[in-house]
């Protein structure tokens, strides 16, 4: 067989488009630090190089045209979108396998699309196809496209936890994240951006199937094209598993398909339980403990931990605090274990935390604990269930003796905190209980989380209403008035004995409490516990070291053995060192740490003076 000078020719220039776009991606890599390594890049170099000389000559488009250019972005968008990301975000290498796996998906995109593009012009309907592969192109870069919004948002690349916080999002949390972090008209600016790529890339496969329309396909290179689709597809199955943004994903799967085994096995750890019951705070005083569980509460801009933020939102709670016999016991450098609420309360709530290396599905939980103490068990929110799956949050809350939502679905709730008030009257006054609200609190947006009435601090024209400082501090002063409310009809009606409120974690009110632009004002949080007259008398040492530790040092991940001692119900799962209620506490602020060991407290700027431990 002859080959012609022509084809000869076709030949090289084939092979240098190939050539040319595997250097380009290998000094891609190695000019942003991400070297892929010659142990990687090798051992692909003449598989790739001649699936790209095959599907220039079955498709007789080259690589670097124009009918190609949506096909190539394609390609390039899976090639290097996390590798630049994760380099620009930590000025750091990531693992050159996965820059390779990425690498080969973003090659076999290619390959597959222009074989798929090349069948469908030689079917006919032009306009339909080109639309398709238009459509196409752009959910193949949704995972790209989503990675670089995020990172023009907060200049992070994507990790497990905001990925997490994706997974277990829902609608109206999307709605409300979209609205805080990018506003009305850039996020009409990115659809119509997106709306734009969509007509570009339809134009460009139109021009695919003009240079394509009056080629006739011999069987070789229908065959071509058949082994080429082949080939991609295997590619992808075997290697999309393996890339970085799968391994990623991978680890939220992982995370929530542990949690689940949570129920799984929790009668058993139940029953494990060791308390002794003649001696716990039901026992010795009797009546109702309430523990309420506030949101993206920042002790930052709350008078009472704050005297100089110059807004008047804890009236209620400064005078109780101004009361020394009142039984209000405030702390002030407290702070949370994460930044993000469903990895908080998994560990809030249960014996896991930061310290113990516990995991969340072999814990008990603080319903467990108050079961076991005497208690009957409520469980009331006004935030929804988040997610696909119910989140650690409603394993938990899953486990009381009652458990209700104020909307009883999968969404964030419109409705106000005081909407739990109502579900007090459920609860009978002659027994024990042991209740847990979870409320709202000031969960971005800002302005509705209260009604008009407590719309007391004025916005600037200048500053967004929805996440201005005056905003914020009015679902603060919301929040005062909700808990006064709780806490008056519990001690009129209920027997209060005891009542603890605590955040979940703080916020920035310039960038929410995103843990991938980390500061400290994320993760101070306000705490406060009440202990009435009959506490006081029935748990004396108790009631002591609560006092005593107005100063100390905690993180929210430690509540479980607190609640634990509050209730003087130490068990076989509980440690008297994460006891703040107990003089055997025994951190302090050098050995506490913050977003599950990444940042001691004392890198804290702000941290206040720590009482000498005794």
């Amino acid at each position: 067989m002859t080959i012609t000078s022509a084809q000869q020719d076709a030949f090289i220039r084939r092979l240098a488009a190939a050539a040319s776009y595997f250097c380009c991606l290998i000094a891609f890599y190695i000019d942003i630090g991400q070297d892929m390594g010659a142990k990687y890049f090798m051992p692909i170099l003449l598989p790739v190089i001649a699936a790209l000389v095959l599907t220039q000559y079955a498709t007789r488009v080259s690589i670097f045209s124009r009918a190609a250019l949506p096909n190539l972005i394609t390609s390039l968008g899976w090639s290097m979108t996390f590798p630049l990301l994760y380099a620009w975000t930590y000025n750091s290498v990531w693992y050159q396998s996965k820059i390779c796996f990425d690498f080969v998906v973003g090659t076999a995109a290619f390959v597959l699309l222009m074989s798929i593009e090349s069948v469908l012009t030689r079917l006919g309907h032009v306009k339909i196809s080109s639309l398709f592969m238009a459509l196409l192109n752009f959910a193949c870069l949704a995972i790209p496209f989503i990675q670089w919004v995020y990172y023009c948002l907060f200049w992070h690349c994507l990790t497990p936890a905001s990925l997490m916080a994706l997974y277990l999002t829902n609608y109206n949390e999307s709605i409300d994240f979209i609205q805080s972090n990018l506003g009305l008209v850039p996020t009409l600016l990115i659809f119509a951006g997106f709306a734009l790529f969509i007509y570009l890339a339809y134009q460009a496969h139109l021009h695919f199937a003009r240079l394509t329309e009056d080629d006739e396909a011999s069987a070789l290179r229908l065959s071509t094209l058949g082994v080429l689709t082949f080939l991609a597809l295997w590619a992808h199955s075997y290697y999309i598993p393996q890339t970085s943004f799968a391994e990623l994903w991978e680890d939220v799967t992982t995370y929530v398909t542990q949690t689940q085994e949570y129920s799984i096995g929790h009668d058993e750890r139940y029953d494990s339980l060791i308390i002794d019951t003649e001696n716990t705070l039901a026992a010795k005083a009797p009546g109702t403990v309430i523990l309420i569980i506030g949101e993206s509460a920042s002790r930052n801009y709350m008078k009472a931990y704050t005297p100089e933020f110059p807004y008047e939102n804890t009236p209620w709670l400064n005078e109780k605090l101004a009361n020394a016999e009142s039984g209000f016991i405030n702390y002030y450098n407290a702070y949370s274990s994460w930044s993000q609420t469903v990895p908080v309360l998994q560990r809030a709530l249960t014996e896991q935390s930061q310290y113990n290396g516990k995991e969340f599905f072999e814990s008990a939980s603080i319903l467990d604990v108050a079961k076991k103490a005497g208690y009957e068990t409520w469980w009331f929110s006004n935030q929804g269930r988040y997610g696909q799956y119910d989140s650690a949050i409603t394993l938990v809350a899953k486990t009381a003796d009652h458990a209700t939502w104020t909307d009883d679905s999968y969404t964030f709730t419109d409705k106000y905190d005081e909407a739990l008030l109502p579900y007090l009257t459920q609860i009978d006054p002659s027994k024990n209980n042991f209740i847990v609200l979870h409320i709202m609190g000031s969960h971005i947006y800002y302005n509705n989380r209260y009604p008009a009435a407590f719309d007391k601090f004025q916005t600037t024209e200048e500053d967004s209403r929805a996440t201005s400082t005056p905003s914020y501090a009015n679902s603060i002063l919301y929040t005062d008035y909700v808990v006064s409310q709780v806490f008056d009809y519990a001690q009129k009606h209920l027997n209060l004995q005891a009542m603890v409120y605590f955040s979940d974690h703080g916020e920035n009110l310039e960038i929410s409490h995103n843990p991938d632009v980390f500061s400290f004002d994320m993760v101070r949080i306000p705490f406060w516990v009440y202990i009435s007259p009959g506490y006081q008398a029935a748990m004396p040492r108790h009631s002591a070291a609560l006092y005593d530790h107005q100063h100390r040092y905690f993180t929210n991940d430690m509540l479980y053995d607190t609640i634990s001692g509050l209730l003087n119900a130490p068990s076989n799962r509980y440690n008297p060192e994460q006891d703040f209620a107990s003089f055997s506490y025994s951190f302090n602020r050098q050995n506490l740490t913050t977003m599950l060991g990444q940042h001691k407290l004392t890198e804290d700027p702000d941290g206040g003076p720590e009482e000498p431990i005794e």
